[in-house]
């Protein structure tokens, strides 16, 4: 079993998504996978200015952000190899009209930080389906899972925590039996549940920590990492052409860099896989036979 969480960045565009899928499709020949997907990129901070259009009273031009997002990912969409692509169409469709609905609501009133957590989930619910439909294209069984119903989280909204391993019975019921039949679940990072029901975000790198979880719960053999960069740099390759590479790192160490400002992994994600020394691999999908960066 191994768990791969793929960013932002390897979901851009229609492209990038379908090189991870090649990625998948390799890796998921020898190992059980579970899959973790950020948004598209740069979509979680386009729902951040919704929400604060929202804040301001600024509903028409909210409504317009959520009509280009919707626009965006139907076109992406439509450039996959889809077999059924109307069906994920009204899933996608689906989640716009309650997000278009639930900012109409509460745009009538003092907005929270639960909403604002609602209005951000968005994102990675929408490359999940995605995803799903690429993979099913391409002969790979998988199923999005939206984890504002599974990853059992306390009640720090926008910054919340998973709950210890004895509330995560919604993780076992709905992943084992996919996995037990050769499905490979996508779940939406970033994306929990409070004790109340009320979604839940973990933060900015979220979906590092929803990763980490997960294959700290099922005994993972590897946590897989895939970004736009070959792995962990002493600084950003793409602005610093002299950026030393890491090819291996202690746990300590990628912490450190972590909290100390780098974005590779984000520092609370670490925490459990040291726990079970569960490996981690930053590697890039564009260049997926590089060995990359571990953290052991």
């Amino acid at each position: 079993m191994i768990v791969m969480k793929f960013g932002g960045a390897s979901l851009a565009d229609s492209s990038d998504i379908l090189r991870s899928v090649e990625v998948i499709k390799n890796y998921s020949r020898n190992h059980s996978v579970i899959l973790v997907v950020s948004a598209m990129k740069g979509v979680t901070n386009q729902l951040y200015d919704i929400a604060e259009n929202i804040k301001k009273k600024r509903l028409k031009k909210a409504l317009q952000h959520i009509d280009g997002l919707k626009k965006a990912h139907v076109t992406t969409l439509y450039k996959l190899q889809s077999a059924q692509p109307a069906i994920t169409e009204s899933k996608l469709v689906h989640l716009f009209s309650r997000l278009d609905n639930f900012i109409r609501y509460i745009a009538k009133h003092q907005i929270t930080e639960a909403q604002i957590d609602f209005i951000v989930s968005v994102g990675e619910r929408l490359s999940g389906n995605l995803m799903a439909e690429s993979l099913n294209a391409q002969g790979i069984t998988a199923c999005s899972i939206d984890t504002s119903y599974v990853i059992a989280t306390d009640d720090s909204f926008g910054n919340a925590l998973p709950l210890p391993q004895k509330y995560q019975t919604h993780i076992q019921d709905i992943l084992c039996p996919l996995i037990n039949s050769n499905i490979i679940p996508i779940v939406s990072g970033f994306v929990g549940f409070a004790p109340d029901g009320r979604i839940t975000t973990l933060g900015r790198g979220g979906s590092d920590l929803s990763a980490s979880y997960l294959a700290y719960l099922f005994d993972a053999h590897g946590l897989y990492l895939w970004k736009d960069v070959n792995g962990i740099y002493s600084d950003d390759p793409h602005r610093n052409i002299n950026a030393r590479f890491h090819k291996k790192l202690s746990y300590d160490q990628a912490a450190r860099m972590a909290k100390n400002g780098a974005k590779i992994i984000y520092h609370k994600a670490i925490h459990y896989v040291k726990k079970k020394k569960i490996p981690i691999y930053v590697k890039n999908y564009k260049n997926p036979h590089l060995p990359g960066t571990i953290v052991c």
